[in-house]
């Protein structure tokens, strides 16, 4: 099974994970929302919550996603 590279989705889920250590709560929304908002274009252009995204289900991307915003209390 070849390496799956890590992309945008892993890229924006470390980034949020590396602003909330340094308290930049807006940054760190921020990169999470674009993971949501690239997820949520992958399905709209047709591919299902079953279908994988960078090695990961894209439903499951779209949980951990919303995980972060509500455990690090960053909802709008």
């Amino acid at each position: 099974m070849a390496k799956v590279e890590r992309q945008v989705l892993h890229h924006c889920l470390s980034q949020a994970k590396h602003f909330i250590k340094l308290e930049e709560r807006d940054k760190a929304r921020d990169y999470t929302h674009m993971g949501i908002a690239y997820t949520a274009s992958r399905k709209s252009n047709g591919l299902k919550g079953d279908d994988s995204v960078e090695g990961v289900k894209i439903d499951l991307w779209l949980e951990r996603f919303w995980m972060f915003l509500e455990n690090n209390n960053l909802m709008l």
